[in-house]
């Protein structure tokens, strides 16, 4: 392992060796988080005699796994030596659970059960919501919130503190407000909640189908049991790994806990500044109470690392984002300031649209970058505020800049058909056989298979265990030289050269007429922090709410303002007072806007 040690830097270094039962790793972007998990795994495998079946690996998501693994491949490439432990998400672990459940007779459903998304529990039974919320006519908005509604408070976090695991739990006389953004809030009681559950409890039995949430509160059921499922789950590892530990809900804590025997050690990583899914449930708090909970359960057993050295990012993009997220946790890891960011200040989506496009023409023809190099991170794109849109509008009018999205989404419904249709035909067969067998360009089936072979599967019996990860939006990342256009959520754990972040203003960037104003700065840290170069952050002064384009204002940036492309070309015909008449004109617009839009909000919930 000495050759690996030379990669690491002091502190990734104590959290390899680290021989405590249960470690938390505090990493902030660009602080090689996932080098430290990897390097730890296979200090493990080599140091310390454990075999791959010993250590167990859970991640948030698929890409996060999938940047695990590579990660994995690479040092293994280093030390000469080294393995695969198996890595699964949360939901695929929990299926996992569940089929050994099935088969002790423990579990509520039977062999060959189906997992859909809560929205399709209707599809079984149009009385699902019949006289629910009756109050709203439309009825596919109904639906959708109390969908929304019912796995909220399974997760717990958002409408209650700990997550409720029986239609018994939930509180009496209980209106629930349900932020459904394009509609606002609709309103949920806690009777209408009840009677939705009841229902939804019946469609499982009688359909032997659950939902993605369902999968954790049965697993952690069974788990409670401490019976044979237990018993079967909890004697396959020694060793437990937590990837992304601040994206985990409630309820995956919980599930995580119940996991957890005396003779297993746990590793969680994360960084509570980058806790963007507290819509599906995500807890900021998490790390805090990893902290609390293990310090003061066994003392003598618990150890903390920070990892504060960022070698993704300049000097100056580090400043940019410590300042506007009021916390120096990363420092820069290399000596190198870079170029100054630029905060671009524009009144439209459409201006910022044309800048980016101006910008990075220059870039790729006067200035040599790669279009690889560069990638461009929205808010959202919808038909009030069409940001990708725009912005391929834009590059589409300049001829020769490629663009890409760089993962190339799978027919979800379709893959799973194949795999299924594949146990069937080649049952118990070898994988590696079955894959000699197959077309390369069998839409991503390939892939699939080997990856599940990467993480252990041997033969077709053993592709069960990964059926869940496809219907979870399965992609095939694309090694590719064009410009990558992505959502901040998207690009999470990614890195570019060249970022460009829009579309910052009131109801933008922060999102929404009621947003949650810390979740949008940890979002928008994380779009910082993407870049590793040079950095653009494009949007306009809010009034609303906290202005972020005005907190990223800092002695290192460089400040634009791009009015028009006029003004920008010759540099005159808009003067210093004139633009300052535009502020304040946009200010009485967005204010009067604003007017209108809450008296809409309230005619909404009259009706």
């Amino acid at each position: 392992m000495g050759d690996l040690f030379s990669y690491l830097n002091e502190e990734q270094a104590q959290a390899v060796i680290s021989n405590k039962k249960y470690l938390q790793i505090t990493a902030g972007p660009g602080t090689g988080k996932t080098t430290t998990i990897a390097a730890k795994m296979l200090f493990l495998l080599s140091d310390k005699g454990v075999s791959t079946d010993d250590i167990l690996a859970i991640s948030f998501s698929r890409a996060a796994k999938y940047q695990l693994i590579k990660k994995i491949d690479d040092l293994s490439d280093i030390l000469g030596y080294g393995g695969k432990p198996p890595i699964l998400t949360f939901h695929s672990l929990a299926y996992r659970t569940i089929k050994f459940g099935i088969h002790y007779e423990e579990s509520r459903y039977r062999s060959g059960f189906n997992i859909i998304h809560t929205e399709e529990f209707l599809n079984f039974s149009q009385d699902l919501i019949k006289g629910l919320c009756p109050q709203y006519t439309d009825r596919d908005l109904v639906n959708s919130a109390l969908s929304n509604a019912y796995n909220l408070i399974r997760q717990g976090n958002k409408l209650e503190e700990q997550p409720l695991n029986d239609w018994k739990c939930i509180p009496k006389d209980r209106t629930y407000h349900i932020n459904m953004f394009q509609h606002g809030r609709i309103l949920i009681t806690s009777n209408d909640l009840v009677a939705f559950w009841k229902r939804i409890s019946v469609i499982e039995k009688i359909k032997n189908v659950t939902d993605y949430q369902g999968l954790i509160t049965e697993a952690t059921r069974l788990l409670k049991l401490k019976s044979h499922t237990l018993h079967k789950i909890t004697s396959t590892f020694q060793h437990l790994f937590v990837d992304e530990y601040q994206d985990t809900s409630l309820a995956q804590e919980a599930f995580l806990y119940s996991l957890l025997q005396p003779h297993h050690s746990l590793t969680v990583v994360g960084d509570k500044n980058q806790t963007i899914y507290t819509f599906n449930g995500s807890n900021s708090k998490n790390m805090d109470r990893f902290i609390n909970h293990f310090s003061a359960y066994d003392p003598n057993n618990f150890d903390f690392v920070n990892l504060v050295k960022n070698y993704r990012s300049t000097k100056n993009i580090i400043q940019l984002a410590n300042h506007f997220i009021e916390d120096s946790s990363i420092k820069p890891g290399n000596p190198l300031n870079g170029l100054a960011p630029h905060v671009v200040e524009t009144h439209s989506i459409e201006l910022a649209a044309k800048f980016i496009a101006k910008k990075v023409k220059d870039l790729i023809e006067n200035e040599g970058v790669s279009p690889g190099d560069i990638c461009i991170l929205y808010r959202k794109n919808s038909e009030y505020s069409p940001q990708k849109t725009c912005v391929l509008e834009q590059l589409s009018l300049h001829e020769n800049l490629p663009v890409s999205s760089l993962s190339k989404k799978i027919n979800s419904e379709s893959l799973l058909s194949r795999i299924l249709k594949i146990k069937d035909i080649y049952e118990d067969e070898p994988l590696d056989e079955v894959i000699s067998l197959l077309n390369d360009k069998d839409d991503g089936i390939v892939d699939f298979i080997k990856e599940a072979m990467e993480q252990g599967a041997y033969d077709t019996d053993d592709l069960t265990d990964y059926i869940v990860e496809v219907q979870e939006n399965y992609q095939v990342e694309e090694e590719d030289s064009s410009i990558t256009i992505k959502t901040v959520h998207d690009a999470k754990g990614l890195e570019f050269p060249i970022v460009f972040v829009l579309y910052l203003g009131d109801r933008e960037f922060p999102h929404s007429s009621q947003p949650d104003i810390e979740e949008e700065k940890r979002l928008l840290y994380v779009a910082l922090t993407r870049a590793k170069d040079q950095l653009y952050v494009i949007g306009k002064r809010g009034y609303e709410f906290e202005s972020f384009l005005d907190k990223c204002l800092h002695s290192n940036v460089i400040h634009e303002r791009f009015h028009s492309e006029v003004n920008e070309e010759h540099s005159s015909g808009v003067s210093e007072d004139d633009k300052l008449l535009i502020d304040q004109t946009t200010k009485e617009l967005e204010i009067l806007e604003k007017e209108k839009q809450e008296e809409l909000e309230k005619l909404m919930e009259l009706f």
